[in-house]
């Protein structure tokens, strides 16, 4: 009987001395809406072809995607790894995208695979709780790709996480840090997880933080990013490698000021707000010679056309073909004056431009 005791205290005592092992984490579950979105765009892909080279999927594609206003068609593509995978991701919609693998770079000899990919596939990875913030970063621009720049979906980023605090947003920040840095080469691929994004985000986000150079700039500006009537444009095309990139985990480093006091709520329509941008001695300080400042000049523009493309679009009269000048400075006047009397206002409510009267 003693020995039976005995045994039970050393069982107890061993039981208090270890340490306890957390419960395991709930299953976290995809709604079954996204189940049945992909499961639809898996049925439609099916039509594609092995032997089609580039313009038949385009063709094929440009079909059956439902347009998304602030989504470009085109997401990502290139070469990767060794040997070298050559692929295309294209939009399907606002979430989903179609990920195709090529059998050599022209796409002359067909398509190896073709895939239906989209953020919730990682929903797994992350944490219940932040998934729509961490959604919205994700949707939102790279640094390092001036040209396809969307003002619309930097908005929205920083208006998620605006209102969740600094503590929260942070960790939602370091979330999509922390995943694009697990995944592998190919699943960086398929869902075109970037780093990058978080340059802009901090920049507008935290009140005092310091500005960033990715290398090269083809302006030479600490602040990519300029914010005019709580409308952003990026003056940064892209840039050339130059000594060592600021990493996003140093730059995030730094969040440690205060959240901007208040969400983006644009003022004025884009198009008003580039005309601003282009008169300020800012814009002058830049020093542009006269083929760059065309260029930025056209770049500014289509930010501010495609910022406002849910209600608004050029007239044929108000466009050209030429690169750099289009539209022309008149096709411009008579864009502007026309966004203005149509009443293009922000809606805090869908994150988008509307018209409001």
């Amino acid at each position: 009987m003693a020995s039976r005791a005995l045994l039970v205290c050393l069982l107890l005592a061993s039981a208090c001395a270890a340490p306890s092992r957390p419960a395991p984490a709930p299953p976290v579950e995809r709604p079954p809406e996204v189940d049945k979105e992909k499961a639809f765009w898996k049925e439609k892909i099916l039509g594609i072809q092995p032997s089609w080279g580039r313009k038949e999927l385009q063709d094929f594609l440009d079909g059956i995607r439902v347009s998304s206003t602030h989504r470009s068609v085109f997401l990502d593509g290139g070469g990767s790894g060794s040997p070298t995978i050559w692929y295309n991701l294209y939009s399907l919609d606002s979430t989903w995208g179609a990920y195709v693998v090529w059998n050599e770079i022209e796409g002359a000899k067909g398509i190896r695979s073709a895939e239906v990919v989209g953020f919730p596939d990682l929903r797994h990875r992350i944490d219940p709780d932040l998934f729509d913030a961490v959604s919205a970063i994700h949707q939102s621009p790279s640094a390092q790709r001036g040209l396809e720049f969307s003002t619309v979906s930097l908005v929205r980023a920083v208006n998620a996480l605006q209102p969740l605090g600094r503590e929260q947003a942070v960790k939602a920040l370091w979330s999509y840090y922390r995943l694009a840095r697990a995944l592998s080469a190919e699943e960086a691929r398929k869902y075109s997880l970037d780093e990058f994004r978080l340059h802009p985000i901090l920049q507008l986000l935290f009140q005092g933080i310091s500005g960033y150079r990715l290398g090269g700039g083809d302006v030479d500006v600490d602040y990519p990013v300029v914010v005019v009537q709580d409308v952003p444009f990026m003056l940064v095309s892209g840039y050339t490698l130059m000594g060592r990139p600021l990493d996003a985990a140093e730059y995030l480093g730094q969040a440690t000021t205060h959240l901007r006091a208040s969400p983006l709520l644009p003022r004025t329509t884009t198009l008003e707000a580039a005309d601003e941008l282009i008169r300020s001695p800012l814009w002058k300080g830049l020093n542009l010679g006269a083929g760059m400042e065309g260029r930025k000049r056209w770049q500014i523009r289509r930010q501010a056309l495609w910022a406002s493309s849910s209600v608004f679009a050029l007239r044929p009269e108000e466009s050209s073909s030429d690169c750099c000048v289009d539209p022309t400075e008149t096709q411009w006047r008579a864009a502007v004056d026309r966004a203005k009397a149509i009443g293009i206002v922000w809606s805090p409510e869908i994150q988008d431009f509307i018209l409001g009267r």
